[in-house]
């Protein structure tokens, strides 16, 4: 029997396991993990704006306190992607899709590329997203069991 359950639990999830590349992920999971990092870095950069770290969010200051943040919020993500294509019994390195645009545009390298580079660069981005939350393979794959289902269930699909 599938769980169709949206807890705290299922949100903190991806944080619990930020450095396990096997396995599968939800997109519960995934959903969680992207709702409480857009909320732990919306509090942080709206922390420092108060805080008179950052005048205003306009402004191009040295964000080094918020990307810092942004690092230890990111963590997780390598490993989460992975863990949601294993969901679809496709290989982990489909994540590099979005790791490789995150850490080009971090590094402030995107500046210097062109506009058509840039372009192609954002659309693979979207694409990869769009791929994080594909419909997972139903039951049991090669990375694992079906995690939508309650591990008293996990016998009774490796059995089968």
């Amino acid at each position: 029997m599938y769980e169709n359950s949206f807890t705290f639990t299922k949100m903190l999830a991806a944080y619990a396991k930020p450095h396990r590349f096997d396995g599968r992920s939800t997109r519960t999971e995934l959903l969680g993990y992207l709702i409480i990092s857009w909320l732990i870095a919306a509090l942080v950069s709206r922390a420092l704006i108060i805080g008179g770290v950052v005048g205003s969010v306009e402004l191009d200051l040295d964000f080094a306190s918020l990307n810092f943040v942004n690092l230890i919020v990111w963590l997780p993500f390598p490993a989460l992607a992975v863990r949601r294509f294993h969901d679809q019994d496709r290989s982990g390195w489909w994540a590099a899709l979005l790791i490789v645009p995150t850490i080009i545009t971090w590094l402030g390298a995107s500046t210097h590329l062109s506009q058509p580079a840039r372009i192609v660069i954002s659309l693979i981005y979207i694409g990869a997203l769009v791929l994080l939350f594909w419909k997972p393979t139903d039951g049991a794959n090669r990375y694992g069991p079906d995690p939508r289902l309650d591990p008293e269930d996990w016998e009774e699909q490796v059995t089968e």
